[in-house]
């Protein structure tokens, strides 16, 4: 036999192809194995090339990383409990760790002493979280769910204000955290340290942590529960499980993951001076999430010391996390794309709805044009427009350029509304799409004096064209996932693309700092440059945006828009198109975000990127949820008090303290959120229209007209003795139309 004749008798190599599918379809312990070697070869040649990092910059990172490893699989657990973002899942933790870690800078406890009041304590506050609050809205939707975790989060941060006060530790002090091994270190040939004792035990703690929750979930009555109970509640429910239950025990995991992670971190860090760790945190830990699906603990793990790696290496080239930030939009878009018929098949099944928040009908034809009726609507909206047109005149002059700022939050609020409330649409990063148009427009105003009106054309299409961009995942993936990506969205634009040390920032934003925008001379008479007539212009143009929104509402593509928020698989059997519909959404909710873009741009007189974080776009999301998502009025309305609190809430120094005036905001947003929103689940709009329902009624009975709706809403919104004197009030009304002499044509009213 010739060698050419043995050659062709050996096995054939497999193609590329073959290798590829398998390496991508095969969940065998020798592909995922490969898997995993290829993906961390790939991760360390890309930061290797890109940041140069040594070993000891790769320890750092990882040590870094193990924080948002376990911040990211407290994530999880509550995911896989309830289904949603659990904003607190960093301060249930926080706040007994910062204590125990005070405790021990300040002499009264050692190290190891104070350890347990951390790793009992975050299990302690997720237990209280649970029971005290969350129970209280075990009915409510889901989104309703996630603003509740931000007010615990919120609430948890005031608490953790006074806990230096209180314990004697000074303001703003980081102070080292002395450990029984941080003298302890490996060195490298030159004599260098390259692993320290506090990354050992960081190190360990996360090992430790990770294997026996792991065991915990797998082998354990509890744990087959939670996750059971995560698929199907109320199934769950049927076959035994006490579902609340799990639920407390998965807060409870989720605050001692929350609290040891903190507390073995802060010697290489340094304490924590915010309970919430701010929302970069919850994003980073949340992108660790996401690459897990939201599922994995193990993937999430490793994802959060890759994200880790990742912000050190920032760190140590910018000096600042931004890139790091901005590469997070990146690695949440890939990871959703590429698990996209997951999420899609989630979000089918009903396990990620957001979108089924409280919904307000309009006045009753019956009622509609009586003149009572009428006339109360007038009243309301010349009240409203009279307070907004007197209020420049009453407040003092330093306070008056800040005051343009209330009806631009209006104008945010409005595409709010039409994104999140009518569309169904979550966005976490509203201030990112105001953000771009500002930088478009205002650039082009600094560098070449464009025209008011061409600009705020250019700025309008800017913020469309954004919003539209950042709404291509919404074509498959909605609610959890979209909130994740405007998130993530928000931070990009703040860290990067507004900052002039990077390329787009520079492209984009007017050159040097000082104010280079300068407000125009409007068809000859009105001169921008004057605070007041620069209000009213900002006034007008709410105006104009809030009369659109209203006609936008009430024709019919916001019928079908709404068709296709609340059943798409239905909305695509009548063709429509629902790609269309929700791209279509974005571009008007993101089109009217860059009119408040343009106007903050001419109002600041330049593009600061500060006045378009993360923090405004969350703080206004939470202000419209407690105005009422649905309800444009009242979202308008909660919107503009939230932001003049926020101007004006330090004139109360003098009555209040600073210390109080300074946790005004988190006292707004944390307690006082948590209990409008167990009073009124659809937000203040929820009194508010009850009361203009019995205003209706009023008139009704008045007019002595029958309304069903409202006889029918009052029945079943009644308590025990109110649905008692309906049925009896009806009863009455029965007999006396029966006791009417000759005969009659049964109404509805006498049915009822």
């Amino acid at each position: 036999m010739s060698s050419l004749d043995s050659v062709r008798r050996w096995p054939a190599l497999p193609a590329a192809g073959q290798v590829w599918k398998w390496l991508r379809d095969d969940d065998g312990p020798a592909a995922k194995a490969v898997r995993w070697a290829l993906l961390i070869v790939g991760f360390w040649a890309f930061t290797w090339v890109a940041f140069d990092l040594s070993t000891k910059n790769y320890i750092d990172g990882l040590a870094l990383g193990s924080l948002y490893g376990l911040i990211g699989v407290a994530l999880v657990l509550i995911y896989r409990s309830v289904r949603i973002i659990n904003f607190a899942a960093a301060a249930i933790g926080a706040v007994p760790a910062v204590t125990a870690l005070l405790l021990n800078i300040q002499g009264y406890l050692g190290y190891l002493e104070a350890l347990p009041i951390a790793f009992l304590g975050g299990p302690l506050f997720g237990v209280l979280a649970d029971v005290l609050v969350m129970r209280r809205f075990a009915k409510a939707p889901r989104l309703i769910l996630t603003v509740v975790t931000v007010g615990i989060a919120q609430s948890l941060g005031a608490l953790a204000f006074f806990i230096p006060i209180w314990l004697g530790a000074k303001a703003g002090q980081i102070a080292t955290v002395p450990t029984p091994w941080r003298d302890f270190a490996f060195h490298n040939g030159q004599g260098q340290p390259v692993l320290s004792g506090d990354q050992i035990f960081a190190f360990a703690v996360v090992v430790g942590l990770t294997a026996g929750l792991a065991s915990f979930l797998r082998w354990t009555r509890m744990g087959i529960a939670l996750r059971a109970s995560a698929e199907n509640a109320d199934r769950a429910s049927l076959l035994g499980i006490p579902v609340k239950l799990v639920g407390t025990v998965a807060w409870a995991i989720a605050g001692l993951l929350a609290g040891a992670a903190i507390y073995v971190q802060s010697p290489l860090i340094g304490v924590p001076q915010d309970a919430t760790l701010g929302f970069d945190t919850l994003l980073y830990g949340m992108a660790a999430a996401v690459v897990g699906r939201l599922e994995r603990i193990g993937v999430t793990l490793m994802a959060g010391l890759g994200i880790g790696v990742l912000i050190f290496a920032s760190i140590a080239s910018t000096g600042t996390n931004n890139v790091a930030s901005a590469l997070m939009l990146v690695v949440i878009i890939v990871a959703l794309l590429v698990q996209r018929g997951v999420a899609s098949r989630a979000y089918d099944m009903g396990v990620a709805t957001w979108q089924n928040v409280k919904r307000f009908r309009p006045v009753p034809v019956e009622l509609r044009n009586l003149p009572e009726v009428r006339r109360a609507g007038y009243a309301i909206t010349v009240t409203m427009v009279g307070f907004m047109v007197v209020l420049p005149f009453v407040v003092s002059s330093p306070y008056l350029p800040s005051l343009a700022v209330l009806p631009l939050y209006g104008i945010v609020a409005v595409s709010l509304v039409i994104l999140s409330g009518w569309a169904g649409q979550i966005s976490l990063g509203q201030f990112g799409l105001v953000g771009m148009a500002a930088a478009v427009s205002g650039g082009l105003v600094a560098e070449h004096n464009i025209d008011f009106f061409l600009a705020m054309g250019i700025g309008i299409l800017a913020g469309a064209v954004t919003a539209m961009v950042i709404g291509i995942p919404a074509l498959r993936i909605s609610g959890l996932y979209l909130a994740v990506t405007t998130l993530a969205f928000g931070y990009a634009v703040q860290g990067y693309i507004l900052n002039k040390n990077y390329p787009i920032g520079r492209l984009l934003l007017p050159s040097g700092f000082a104010a280079s925008v300068e407000r125009p001379l409007l068809w000859g008479r009105i001169n921008l440059e004057d605070d007041l007539n620069f209000y009213f212009v900002c006034l007008a143009f709410l105006a104009v945006v809030y009369v659109a929104a209203l006609s936008f509402r009430r024709n019919r593509g916001m019928r079908v828009l709404m068709a296709v928020r609340d059943n798409v698989r239905a909305g695509a059997a009548y063709t429509v198109n629902p790609i269309r519909t929700k791209l279509a959404a974005f571009a008007i909710s993101g089109g009217i975000a860059g009119v408040a873009g343009v106007l903050f741009a001419y109002g600041q007189h330049n593009v600061i990127p500060g006045s378009y974080s993360v923090f405004n776009s969350i703080s206004i999301f939470l202000a419209v949820v407690i105005g009422g998502l649905t309800s444009l009025p009242f979202a308008v309305v909660g919107a503009m008090l939230f932001e003049a609190s926020a101007l004006f809430g330090h004139q109360l120094d003098p009555y209040i303290g600073q210390s109080v005036a300074t946790i005004l905001p988190l006292l707004l947003t944390g307690p006082l959120l948590v209990a409008n929103l167990m009073l009124y689940p659809g937000g203040s709009a929820e009194e508010g229209f009850k009361q203009r329902d019995r205003f209706l009624r009023w008139v009704a009975a008045r007019r002595g007209l029958h309304v069903p709706s409202l006889v029918a809403d009052r029945r079943v919104d009644a308590e025990p003795d109110d649905e008692t004197e309906v049925l009896e009030s009806a009863e009455e009304r029965f007999r006396g139309l029966s006791a009417q002499p000759g005969p009659a044509e049964p109404t509805v009213g006498a049915r009822s």
